[in-house]
């Protein structure tokens, strides 16, 4: 089992989970084996960072045997985007929007709509 570097670039510690198990990285080196370090970077992207032309992402970790970026992150201003995708980057894309769930898994529109569901049309199942 080939063991790797992997560096926390932020100044937070970050969450992993490798086979049901919670990992918190803190800022700096540790030594993971390497899928499961492959396992935290891909769990650890900066939201809103992936050009969607090329794929190219930026990740809050890095593996230093993988010639990763390991240089420390700037701290974020403002919030965290919702989506990996940087919009900018896209030609007449609308910005990301975040709508309240209403009630779960129901959406309260749905329970307001007068459209029959067809337990409520008088099917009957046999």
């Amino acid at each position: 089992m080939q063991h790797v570097t992997l560096v926390n670039r932020t100044e937070k510690t970050l969450r992993g989970v490798w086979d049901g198990r919670h990992y918190d990285i803190v800022p700096g080196t540790h030594s993971f084996p390497y899928v499961q370090a492959l396992a935290f970077k891909n769990q650890n992207p900066v939201m809103g960072s992936e050009n969607p032309q090329t794929g190219e992402i930026t990740y809050k970790v890095g593996i230093v045997e993988d010639g990763d970026p390991i240089t420390t992150l700037a701290p974020q201003v403002g919030p965290e985007s919702v989506e990996r995708w940087d919009r900018s980057k896209l030609v007449g894309a609308k910005p990301s929007q975040i709508v309240d769930g209403d009630n779960g898994l129901y959406s309260g529109r749905r329970a307001l709509a007068d459209v029959p569901l067809p337990a409520d049309a008088g099917f009957v199942t046999p």
